[in-house]
């Protein structure tokens, strides 16, 4: 039931970026490298401060992570407040992004409106989904319980989306794994 809803969202988000078109969903494009940029130089020190705000389910006797196995299951939590922080502050400066791109709409934006441009449109806007599912979807596999961990790994596009995602997996090691531990 988790991969239809990621695949019919992701199908949707085709549809808008279809709609959109290629001027508008190539800046929303900038955007997000532009917010994800923006999240990897400052989300350790917000990663510090919201272990006091933001709650994280303690590993219980017996826990069994599927992801990130190579990693101490009581290490997690610094993972886990490394992806809120940076999920956070990626998601505001995009929100700033969003608002921004409002403004494209006084702008003749419809010189290149044809099926070419509007397909490759439409596949932008899906791989920015699928960057923010991953991004997501690997902040919910740090959590240590048991039906998280099952169900997130129950499904092979959440798997494919949290371990196999080249560049945003390789990027969320980098910088979750590799520079908080």
């Amino acid at each position: 039931m988790l991969s239809l809803l990621i695949i019919f969202i992701m199908l949707w988000n085709f549809y808008i970026g279809y709609n959109r078109g290629i001027i508008l969903q190539a800046f929303y494009f900038v955007g997000i490298l532009t917010s994800l940029f923006v999240a990897s130089q400052h989300y350790l020190d917000l990663a510090k401060k919201i272990a006091l705000w933001v709650p994280y389910s303690s590993p219980t006797e017996g826990a069994k992570m599927l992801f990130f196995k190579d990693i101490n299951i009581f290490e997690l939590s610094k993972i886990y407040y490394a992806g809120i922080a940076f999920f956070v502050i990626f998601l505001a400066t995009y929100a700033a992004v969003r608002l921004i791109g409002i403004l494209t709409h006084f702008f003749p934006i419809d010189y290149y409106d044809n099926q070419k441009a509007n397909i490759a449109s439409g596949i932008i806007a899906s791989l920015v989904i699928v960057l923010v599912f991953s991004i997501g979807l690997s902040i919910l596999a740090t959590v240590p319980m048991e039906s998280i961990q099952t169900q997130l790994h129950n499904h092979f596009l959440t798997r494919l989306l949290i371990e196999h995602c080249p560049p945003v997996t390789t990027m969320i090691r980098n910088l979750w794994i590799t520079k908080v531990l």
